[in-house]
């Protein structure tokens, strides 16, 4: 979500004839943050003071994302060398304000692309309606607002008409999505696939209260729709569940999971999960543990938990879990993790696979993913040029990345 709302201003930006530069060489800087832990609340402000010295009368540093919604005006107290705070979405009157601050008089046509043109984010929900007792997405994203299908439609249509090869569709509970006349998130997916000149579609990410089976169904039967679900379980434990406010017990959760795999057997499967949540004890600890295990996900999201103020957990909830444990816990199943996953994609040496290269990597070399969202990396490049779909034979594979080489 965060990455479509940057590249929503910088499209607007680049339209009002801005263009991208290093820091050091630019007039405005604009950070578009997170604050779904307290990791990522410490890097905003961490990155507002070392703006400080960068800061003179003819820079602009502009604030939006998450942090505005939390924070609101408190922001420019405590950082008075901010020009802007900017809610989410409402970027219009900010960049008015830029024009008359430095003159701009470029226009152009509103890319319908984004800045790759390869892929091209669309939001089809604006918020959360559940109520997970750690999170915090709903104070500062709202209540769920959903986009009608036509409209999603359009907009990808003109993306692909752009160039786009690819489209995600987001929201923070993707699989709640509802077009207000009617239809789900497996209509609006069976009508986006039909577009002419789309290659691949993902989106992400989907909650397992709310998944519908049809949508496994449309993923397996599609030759556009990408074969990767991100399945956030957060606890493998039916305790912790239920004080995180989840809405399903392990019993649901295996049951998706074993219908998409019976349907889609290489599909790429990805997770959250939360270690140190409150009331977590060693053996809650272990099921989650031994979840991993059994279900060998390709990619696991692992963080600490941390308290969110305003969240249910927060102020109800004794964190009772201490500190270095918490970080054992997290290194144990980092470790066990990275093992699963070594494994998993040493499975894919000496196959072939469809990659969408999306750009070179610092060594120059073409790099993209398959369609179960694995980065693919193509040692000898020549010619190939982003937004090509190619075959690739596997040769080297590594915990995080495949690597090969064009196949015959």
């Amino acid at each position: 979500m965060n990455a479509a709302d940057s590249e929503s201003i910088a499209r607007r930006l680049l339209a009002a004839g801005y263009v991208e530069d290093s820091l050091e060489r630019a007039d405005v800087a604009i950070l578009n943050t997170c604050v779904v832990r307290q990791a990522s609340e410490d890097r905003v402000y961490s990155r507002l003071h070392e703006l400080k010295a960068w800061k003179t009368p003819d820079r602009t540093i502009a604030v939006t994302g998450c942090i505005v919604a939390k924070e609101g005006d408190e922001l420019r107290r405590r950082f008075p060398q901010l020009d802007a705070v900017v809610p989410i979405g409402d970027y219009e009157p900010f960049l008015a304000d830029l024009e008359a601050r430095y003159d701009y008089s470029q226009g152009e046509a509103l890319p319908q692309a984004g800045r790759t043109g390869i892929s091209h984010y669309v939001r089809v929900i604006q918020g959360c309606d559940h109520n997970c007792t750690f999170c915090i997405v709903p104070k500062v994203r709202g209540r769920e607002v959903h986009v009608p299908i036509q409209q999603v439609v359009d907009e990808c249509r003109l993306a692909v008409g752009d160039g786009a090869r690819e489209v995600v569709l987001l929201g923070q509970n993707v699989d709640d999505y509802r077009d207000p006349t009617g239809g789900g998130l497996a209509t609006l997916i069976g009508e986006v696939e039909k577009i002419p000149g789309l290659r691949r579609l993902r989106f992400l990410t989907s909650h397992p209260q709310d998944l519908e089976p049809e949508l496994l169904e449309v993923m397996a039967s599609s030759d556009v729709v990408c074969r990767e679900l991100q399945l956030p379980v957060q606890s493998g434990d039916d305790t912790i569940l239920k004080r995180m406010a989840r809405g399903y017990q392990m019993r649901h959760y295996r049951a998706i999971v074993e219908r998409a795999r019976a349907l889609m057997p290489d599909l790429g499967l990805v997770t959250d999960v939360i270690v140190g949540f409150p009331g977590e004890s060693e053996t809650a600890f272990m099921n989650t543990r031994a979840l991993l295990e059994e279900i060998e996900f390709d990619v696991v999201h692992l963080a600490m938990y941390s308290p969110r103020p305003g969240t249910f957990a927060a102020s109800k909830m004794e964190d009772d879990v201490p500190q270095d444990e918490k970080l054992r816990r997290l290194n144990d199943l980092l470790a066990l993790q990275r093992s699963i996953a070594t494994k998993k994609t040493a499975r894919w040496i000496g196959r072939d696979v469809e990659v969408l290269i999306e750009g070179r990597d610092e060594l120059n070399r073409p790099y993209g993913r398959i369609r179960q969202g694995k980065r693919a990396i193509v040692m000898k490049g020549g010619d190939i040029t982003p937004g090509q779909l190619m075959n690739v034979r596997v040769l080297q594979a590594t915990a995080g990345q495949l690597m090969g080489l064009p196949a015959a």
